[in-house]
């Protein structure tokens, strides 16, 4: 898990795309040995790439991130991000969320604060989270059980979403960019994602900021094909009204919220 001063080592290189080690010494007012251990651990993540002199941004990877790292992570901004979001979920509505970190904080935000919701999933342990209120009815999908998360995937998973017409579709995702779209490192998964947008009627996609720019192995669609991309307070503004350019509404969760949920 990275500490505040990493997540904005990481915001800046992701802006600048290259800069010297005295440059990040500089601008975070640190040693050059702490700026050097910093950028050690954010190259072990695969979030920067080290080179002479210095560091540039790395959006690119094709290796999946351990789902345990995924839900450590800043979990405060996924909180932030999954309680704006359900904002936008009526009781009533008929949904289909995948398996993923912050759809897993959505769906413990919708747990008790809405109702009558029809859930379709590939995620058992959302199924769990919200089959708790009696009101719901929950469907999960076939398939067969990943063991590095935990999701139902395969032809027969998308072959049960077929069956499905829902009011929105919810994703988590691995990399999100105006120019390659939503992205994402499993083939697999990424097909089960492909099959979900289709079945929704509005597409909303929750992500941290840093997936912005990001790249991972296996495209799911083209930003255009969005919706809706409910973020954290990091996002710039020209980076949300590039997205709005395209006709992508973006919502970012203020900082304030900072709580996280049993």
């Amino acid at each position: 898990m990275y500490n505040e001063r990493q997540k904005e080592m990481i915001k800046y290189l992701s802006e600048v795309k290259f800069a010297r080690a005295e440059q990040l010494s500089e601008r975070f007012q640190v040693s050059l040995e702490t700026v050097r251990r910093d950028l050690m651990v954010l190259e072990q993540g695969s979030s920067i790439r080290k080179v002479r002199g210095g560091a540039v941004y790395s959006n690119l990877r094709a290796k999946e991130m351990e789902f345990e790292k995924k839900m450590e992570n800043n979990q405060q901004g996924k909180y932030a991000i999954a309680r704006m979001a359900a904002e936008y979920i009526n009781d009533g509505d008929a949904i289909a969320m995948n398996n993923g970190s912050t759809t897993l904080a959505l769906a413990k935000c919708l747990q008790n604060s809405k109702t009558q919701l029809t859930v379709v999933t590939n995620s058992p342990d959302i199924a769990l989270i919200l089959s708790d209120n009696e009101n719901n009815q929950i469907y999960l999908s076939s398939g067969y059980l990943r063991k590095h998360n935990k999701s139902l995937v395969g032809g027969m998973c998308n072959e049960c979403l077929g069956n499905f017409k829902v009011d929105k579709t919810i994703l988590s995702i691995d990399g999100i960019s105006i120019q390659d779209g939503v992205t994402e490192y499993n083939t697999e998964e990424a097909a089960t994602l492909r099959k979900m947008l289709e079945i929704g009627h509005t597409r909303m996609i929750l992500c941290e900021f840093s997936k912005f720019s990001e790249v991972a192995f296996n495209k799911v669609c083209s930003a255009d094909r969005i919706d809706y991309v409910f973020t954290d307070w990091n996002i710039p503004a020209r980076e949300a009204r590039a997205w709005n350019d395209i006709g992508v509404k973006v919502l970012s969760s203020p900082q304030q919220q900072l709580s996280v949920l049993p």
